[in-house]
């Protein structure tokens, strides 16, 4: 028996991730000359995952790694779960992917930590609004910035 999976579909009124900007993200690896290089790439969100034993961003990581004179080594991406950190502000809860190794083309990119996009905040207790003044979006779940 075939099984085909489907996504879910977003709920009405709830944030598409697709209508969020991508996140940079800047790193260092060692190039296959030994030379410490930088890296710069963009994180392509697709999913923040609350669970008990932390906060994790789930997305696509797409760079292009270079020498550290500028000659051009590649492009790659890659899927992965990060780790991350959540950030009070004043409208919620911001999501800082961690300082993190990740794998592309075989060398190992050493991640700085960095900010998911601004609109992707949690709703605080302090923010949500009061039983009876309308739609509330559970705790832990994304709701656009203001």
């Amino acid at each position: 028996m075939t099984v085909i999976a489907f996504r879910p579909r977003p709920r009405a009124g709830g944030p598409r991730l697709d209508q969020f900007e991508d996140a940079p993200f800047t790193g260092t690896f060692r190039t296959p000359l030994g030379r410490l290089s930088t890296v710069e790439g963009r994180l392509r969100v697709q999913r923040l995952v609350l669970v008990p034993s932390g906060v994790f961003v789930t997305g696509v990581f797409v760079a292009e790694l270079r020498e550290a004179d500028g000659t051009f080594i590649g492009i790659d991406s890659r899927r992965a779960t990060v780790p991350a950190d959540l950030v009070r502000r004043d409208d919620g809860l911001r999501p800082v992917v961690r300082a993190t190794r990740l794998s592309l083309m075989g060398l190992e990119l050493q991640i700085a930590p960095f900010p998911v996009d601004p609109r992707l905040t949690l709703t605080d207790d302090r923010t949500a609004p009061a039983r009876g003044e309308g739609p509330s979006p559970r705790r832990g779940h994304l709701r656009p910035a203001p």
